[in-house]
């Protein structure tokens, strides 16, 4: 194999040539620059869909007949060094996300770019990218094992490190609080707002990678992307606009409490000057950071005891589980469970909810039973009582997810941090929810209904402390 030095000196001979050079020339430069990774025959293939501005010469790797990474060189200078992206909490720039997304419609899996100085390497069915290098010295270096034909067909690309969750987490974390630092210093938006306006952009995320908003040809996912592309198009005006009126609708038509209507925060987003750039930088993330468990990892910051509430897992409660076994189909519009965040975790909502609506489906297929056996003892066949008993159904049985957030559940929250951080997984995981079961969602529940101030002492305190018999810590001191 060539000397790793000899890449860094063609690449810069190439650069200086590729100043004034013709794109046949520039593809002339692509291969030699692939044949010095061994791949002699590479196949030169066209980009799907509309790549704007940018003129890549592309290639397709092979290994045994089957595209595995498409090659994209561009002219020189055209993409920044990936360590200034990361630095900013960004996955792509401008050609590297319309590179991938192409690289994608192209049923390949892998995407390699470089302007024959700095190169990325992306997965782009996960969207991550996995390797970057700021330098040919870095893509000889970094990137040889995978772009080497030998190593390729010997499986490198099933070898490739990848970062752990915790690493997606904390960039992401890094992007928001950046921004925020950005909405309430500079623009002047109090903090709680501005933090609201970043939990909108990881709902709207959220929410359009799963398309999970649909009525009569509008699509959650076709809309949030036509403003996302719009936000990044030279000269775009009206960015603001349409994000705030976006927030309205979803608002009006489907009651989501998080893009409740805020004087303040709409004339601060209304501004192009804000969200053009805002829009325009989100779009350069990864969705792989758009998971749920990403998103809670992204709250695993700052002191100690809010960072055990993100890691806790949900401990084994008797008392509560107990007093779910034993209700009944008659009296189950009026069963709670009451969560204490500041104890219990974040991750005892998912875990509490989801039992909240295994009991609503255990007793629905009950209610169902009954119904059935009614119907089976009767001489004949009547459609009135039936109708009559259907309609005394309990609600946590006719609209479980509703019923389950606005009267089955309630989370003490002790702190602004804590309120906020519940709303927005308590979202995410009802979505979740909506999606496994495969239901529609017409109008979202009031989450914020479940949210509640802690209590100074709650009723489990109360009762451990003061109930006759009940050995408690306060009576062992």
């Amino acid at each position: 194999m060539k000397p790793k030095l000899d890449l860094k000196k063609l690449c810069e001979a190439w650069r200086e040539r590729l100043a004034e050079a013709c794109h046949e020339n520039q593809a002339r430069f692509a291969e030699e620059f692939l044949q010095w990774f061994g791949w002699a025959d590479p196949v030169p293939v066209a980009c799907p869909g509309h790549m704007g501005s940018i003129a890549p010469v592309s290639y397709l790797l092979e290994r045994e007949q089957y595209g595995v990474i498409a090659a994209h060189f561009m002219p020189p200078g055209s993409l920044p060094p990936p360590s200034s992206l990361q630095e900013r909490g960004l996955d792509f720039c401008d050609a590297t996300r319309l590179l991938c997304n192409a690289t994608r419609v192209m049923n390949v899996r892998y995407a390699f770019a470089t302007d024959f100085f700095r190169g990325y390497f992306y997965d782009t069915m996960t969207d991550e990218l996995l390797l970057g290098a700021d330098t040919p010295a870095g893509i000889s270096q970094d990137m040889g094992e995978v772009l080497e034909q030998v190593r390729v067909e010997e499986g490198a690309l099933d070898e490739i490190r990848r970062q752990p969750r915790s690493h997606s987490a904390r960039m992401l974390r890094e992007w928001m609080e950046r921004w925020f630092e950005a909405l309430n210093a500079d623009w002047q938006c109090p903090e709680e707002l501005a933090w609201l306006a970043l939990d909108r952009l990881v709902l709207l995320r959220y929410m359009a990678e799963r398309n999970s908003l649909k009525r009569g040809g509008w699509q959650i996912r076709q809309i949030f992307g036509e403003m996302l592309s719009a936000a990044s198009g030279r000269g775009a005006r009206g960015a603001g606009h349409s994000l705030v009126a976006l927030c309205h609708e979803l608002h009006a038509k489907w009651h989501i409490g998080l893009f409740a209507p805020e004087q303040r925060l709409d004339a601060t987003l209304e501004q192009d000057e804000v969200s053009s750039p805002l829009l325009h930088e989100f779009c350069m993330l990864s969705r792989s950071k758009f998971q749920l468990p990403t998103i809670l990892e992204s709250f695993n910051y700052g002191e100690a005891a809010e960072k055990a509430r993100v890691r806790m897992i949900p401990e084994v409660n008797e008392e509560r589980s107990a007093y779910l076994a034993k209700q009944v189909v008659e009296g189950i519009d009026a069963a709670r469970i009451e969560l204490d965040l500041d104890g219990e975790g974040y991750r005892a909502i998912f875990y509490w909810f989801d039992q909240l609506l295994a009991l609503y489906d255990r007793l629905a297929g009950e209610y169902e039973n009954s119904l059935d056996q009614a119907q089976a003892s009767a001489p004949a066949p009547d459609l009135f009582a039936w109708s009559e008993a259907d309609a005394s159904r309990p609600h946590a049985l006719r609209d479980p997810f509703q019923h389950a957030v606005e009267q089955g559940i309630v989370l003490y929250c002790a702190s602004p941090r804590q309120q906020r951080t519940a709303r927005l997984l308590f979202y995410l995981h009802l979505i979740e929810r909506y999606r496994s079961a495969k239901s529609r969602i017409l109008r979202f529940p009031s989450i914020e209904t479940a949210l509640q101030p802690r209590p100074r002492m709650l009723e489990s305190d109360r009762r451990r402390i003061f109930e006759p018999g009940v050995e408690s810590e306060w009576e062992a001191m």
